[in-house]
């Protein structure tokens, strides 16, 4: 699917069309093989380029095409995509155009047609900056959101159930597929700077080492967090496994206070003369025997730190 989207002014509506319309927003989405090649003769983009912005799990850098043409691959944060926590977007900076590329329909996109950013279809230049902000800032946001989720179980750390456990095991899932961006996304930042084809005015190079600066806390809160999480599952598996050994060992104790009768029983029941047998008070005699042997028992475990 190919729409484009133009608007001159903030205070403008977006003007959406199915036909090709010059300095737009080319939004595209799961392109055909044939809306493919349409894309590549209309605005001179590379075939392969398009097909690893397609790519599900290809990672953040910066391709330029002979100095008219950049494509920006980074991955953005997203909750809607099964199994994905970040998608692959293809930004490419055209002649007249800002084409994004992706195989599934982002919440970003969303973000970029809303009226927080307001986009401008004709400043090429702050377009880009408003994408690359808004990546950031929903990267900034989730990692902020997990890290007070982490906080609050770790004040609550002894009341963790096999729930939370398992719940932070996602974000921590979440949290490695983000940390794996980042460094890439910085990269990219970095390169763009570089880039002689895009004329950034001072202060938008200003604005983008400002975003790399707010990626890296980003990435050291990440890194905390996580460290964090992993701190949390060691406790409550080292708990867990003490809590099962304090289990086995009331169970062994148990079993041996039940096997002292159980022998006595055994042997005075066999079919053979044994002391005691005409005795009347045998019964008792044997009950004391055996709470004295409990009392023994018991007091050498004591001893032994095993109760």
């Amino acid at each position: 699917m190919i729409e484009y989207y133009k608007r001159g002014r903030p205070e403008e509506p977006f003007k959406i069309s199915s036909s090709y319309v010059p300095n737009s927003w080319v939004k595209v989405i799961d392109p055909t093989n044939e809306e493919i090649d349409l894309l590549s003769e209309k605005f001179g983009l590379d075939k392969s380029a398009i097909h690893d912005g397609l790519d599900a799990y290809e990672t953040p850098r910066i391709d330029e095409d002979g100095g008219e043409v950049v494509y920006l691959f980074v991955r953005v944060p997203t909750m809607t995509v099964p199994q994905q926590t970040t998608y692959s977007l293809l930004v490419i900076i055209a002649k007249n155009n800002i084409i994004t590329i992706s195989k599934e329909n982002l919440e970003i996109f969303e973000a970029m047609i809303g009226p927080k950013m307001k986009l401008i279809t004709t400043e090429k230049t702050k377009m880009i900056l408003k994408i690359l902000s808004e990546i950031s800032e929903k990267y900034n946001f989730n990692v902020r959101k997990i890290m007070k989720e982490v906080k609050s179980n770790k004040k609550n750390l002894l009341k963790l159930v096999e729930k939370d456990i398992h719940e932070l095991v996602l974000q921590e899932d979440i949290l490695n597929d983000y940390l794996s961006s980042f460094r890439p996304l910085m990269d990219m930042y970095n390169k763009l700077l570089r880039i002689k084809s895009i004329k950034f005015l001072d202060k938008d190079k200003e604005f983008i080492e400002d975003l790399i600066v707010d990626l890296n806390q980003t990435f050291n809160t990440c890194e905390f967090a996580l460290k964090s999480i992993s701190n949390m599952r060691d406790y409550y598996a080292t708990t867990i496994s003490g809590d099962l050994n304090k289990i086995l060992t009331v169970l062994t104790i148990f079993t041996v206070f039940l096997a002292i009768p159980m022998l006595i029983g055994s042997l005075f029941g066999m079919n053979i003369e044994i002391p005691l047998q005409g005795n009347a008070s045998a019964f008792e005699i044997l009950a004391t025997l055996v709470i004295i042997l409990w009392i023994v028992m018991f007091f050498t475990f004591r001893k032994m730190k095993i109760i």
